[in-house]
């Protein structure tokens, strides 16, 4: 059982989240009644392996974690989470057996898994959760869209950029492989460094061997824009 520090410590994380910002008191009540499930850093959080077992939403309350695309040995890094952050909103109702993401712990985290029929119960009884969950996955599909504006860019400049904002850390900085980045892409890697002086010359980045730095965020997500969006 929680102590009461515990508990209030989880509340103000959960009204952290986008979803459970607005949450009544008997939401608050059921939510406190979860355990919660502790992860160490590297260790597989949910996956196709676990997906099975599991069908709800993950809250990150502490710690750091990476969510990767499907068949990530490619490990394509998809975002970052850290705590208040909440994965899984997009497939709770799905239809579809096997996960669409991996997430993995970057650091030592803490869960709490909320299951889907916990979830149907919270979202019939309290709208500001309902309300707060369908503009939620709103603004997942307007990020997606996004990211998959940067993944079919027609220029290579436009394509790396998506990457480069998608994989970078928080200081903008990443390690690169150049093959793994050109796989990814699906261009050449003649294209890959040539889009690479592009972005250097154009001052949107920095590249000292296998490091990148981004320079000017603004520039590349112009790059990624659609060109009719105003």
């Amino acid at each position: 059982m929680l102590s009461k520090k515990e508990r209030e410590c989880r509340e103000r994380v959960l009204r952290g989240t986008a979803v459970f910002a607005e949450m009544s008191a008997e939401t608050e009540a059921v939510l406190g009644a979860l355990e919660e499930t502790d992860f160490s850093a590297g260790e597989t959080i949910v996956d196709a392996e676990n997906y099975g077992s599991f069908r709800g939403l993950g809250v990150l309350l502490s710690g750091k974690a990476c969510v990767y695309g499907k068949g990530s040995d490619k490990h394509i890094l998809l975002n970052r989470l850290g705590a208040s952050d909440v994965f899984g909103a997009a497939t709770v109702f799905f239809s579809e057996r096997e996960a669409v993401s991996t997430v993995c712990a970057q650091t030592k985290c803490r869960i709490l898994f909320i299951e889907r029929n916990v979830l149907e119960t919270i979202i019939r009884n309290d709208f500001a959760v309902a309300s707060a969950y369908i503009a939620f996955l709103s603004e997942r599909i307007f990020f997606l869209n996004r990211k998959i504006t940067g993944f079919t860019a027609k220029r290579a400049d436009a394509a790396l950029a998506g990457y480069l904002l998608r994989a970078a850390d928080e200081n903008g900085e990443l390690s690169v492989n150049m093959s793994r980045i050109a796989s990814s892409l699906d261009i050449g890697r003649t294209t890959l460094y040539r889009a690479v002086d592009m972005l250097k010359l154009e001052g949107a980045i920095a590249h000292d061997g296998k490091k990148m730095r981004i320079l000017d965020r603004s520039l590349l997500e112009r790059k990624i824009k659609p060109r009719n969006a105003k």
